[in-house]
């Protein structure tokens, strides 16, 4: 089974998370990686929405157990390589010269947090799933770099209070808190929205592109920067 497909419906590309709780190590990095460069590289695409095949998540995140796994067989190039591949997809998805839509019908947690964030859009499920940043009850640090990307994404007057306390947000509460820009009734409604706002997009590629650099491009550039320093620097010291 393929840890996540792309398949095209018309001019909307659409990538689907396909490993059940979609929980992110190595191989899912870098398949996602390579699959948004590819949409972003296809020049008849109009939008693309990222969803998730499972019935209850879009995405748990870091897969803990393979992280600590990597780490404790002196692995760490696995794990630095892994946040590498992530970081390009966030960086991929604020310059991609199309919208880019998070249709979040299950929960997001951590890493899959912040892959929503860093889509232009979300749209997610209001009967089932949560958006939350667990970090502060696993004694986890964030990246600098990604830090950096959800100050510039995320509303200044709801970014404490998610990171503070870990809260599970439902998407109701996150629609009035600007985050989520529609909250749908069920899975099949969250995808239908999310495609049918995806449709209504045909923009001129070039200027689309140009708005969302004008945007985002600083964003995107400090946390490639930050983070590969902060790898470089948790490597050392390991």
């Amino acid at each position: 089974m393929d840890v996540l497909k792309l398949e095209m419906e018309g001019t909307v590309a659409v990538i689907s998370m396909n490993n059940g709780k979609n929980t992110q190590d190595l191989e899912f990095a870098r398949t996602l990686n390579s699959l948004v460069e590819k949409v972003a590289l296809d020049e008849s695409s109009t939008a693309l929405v990222i969803t998730s095949t499972d019935q209850k998540n879009w995405s748990q995140g870091i897969n803990l157990e393979w992280m600590t796994g990597e780490i404790a067989n002196g692995n760490p190039l696995a794990v630095r390589d892994f946040f590498k591949n992530l970081n390009q997809v966030y960086s991929q998805l604020m310059l991609m010269p199309i919208p880019t839509i998070a249709a979040i019908n299950g929960h997001a947690f951590g890493a899959g947090a912040f892959l929503a964030t860093a889509c232009d859009y979300r749209i997610m499920n209001s009967e089932r799933g949560f958006f939350c940043f667990p970090e502060i009850d696993l004694k986890m640090d964030f990246q600098p770099g990604v830090f950096s990307m959800m100050q510039h994404k995320l509303p200044d007057f709801k970014l404490p209070d998610l990171l503070f306390t870990g809260k599970h947000a439902g998407a109701v509460e996150l629609e009035q808190s600007f985050i989520v820009e529609k909250a749908c009734p069920g899975i099949e409604a969250t995808v239908q929205q999310a495609m049918e706002f995806a449709g209504s997009f045909n923009k001129d590629r070039a200027i689309f592109g140009i708005y969302k650099q004008k945007l985002n491009e600083q964003a995107a550039k400090t946390m490639v920067e930050l983070d590969l320093a902060y790898h470089e620097r948790l490597q050392k010291n390991a």
